[in-house]
């Protein structure tokens, strides 16, 4: 007892100490605060080629949702980074990730497999799915282009869903 009160007894100086000795600026806001970019960092996402983006239905909740991902492809990790590729084309996604070979087209008939990649290291298929997903306060559902509900166990999620644009019928 006597020792866990000495202890939050020092954590409580340290802490008073800390902010007697922070500039106030610190803790509010400044008109001279600048906000820093993304610069020089790459981002692995696949776009949908199809000519524009699913429309989020409102969940079972009546809540209106956000598109966060539309994904044709799949990926592979390595030990020197993961791959991503369009499913169809084969195309590169991420095309500066350099151990990558720039086309690996999914079998019509067995599905995608990892290739070898440039530096002789075999991959591990770690996402291949076509569809999208949009997020809700309840929580994100993620749906094939089919419309089948992909995370069933999202309560807030209707279990049909099929991709529509805005401006198109499909």
């Amino acid at each position: 007892m006597f020792h866990t009160s000495l202890v939050l007894l020092f954590s409580s100086l340290v802490a008073s100490a800390t902010a007697l000795n922070t500039p106030r600026s610190a803790f509010s806001p400044s008109s001279d605060l600048h906000r820093r970019g993304l610069t020089g960092q790459i981002i692995t996402f696949a776009c949908f080629g199809g000519g524009g983006d699913c429309e989020c239905p409102s969940d079972l909740n009546g809540d209106s949702g956000v598109l966060i991902n539309v994904y044709p492809g799949y990926q592979c990790a390595y030990p020197n980074g993961a791959c991503t590729w369009d499913d169809k084309s084969g195309a590169l996604q991420n095309i500066f990730q350099t151990n990558c070979p720039t086309v690996s087209p999914c079998s019509t008939s067995g599905g995608c497999t990892c290739p070898t990649d440039n530096l002789g290291d075999t991959g591990v298929l770690i996402n291949q799915f076509t569809g999208y997903q949009c997020a809700y306060p309840g929580g994100a559902c993620t749906w094939d282009f089919g419309g089948a509900l992909q995370n069933t166990l999202q309560t807030n999620c209707p279990t049909s869903a099929k991709c529509t644009q805005s401006g198109s019928d499909s």
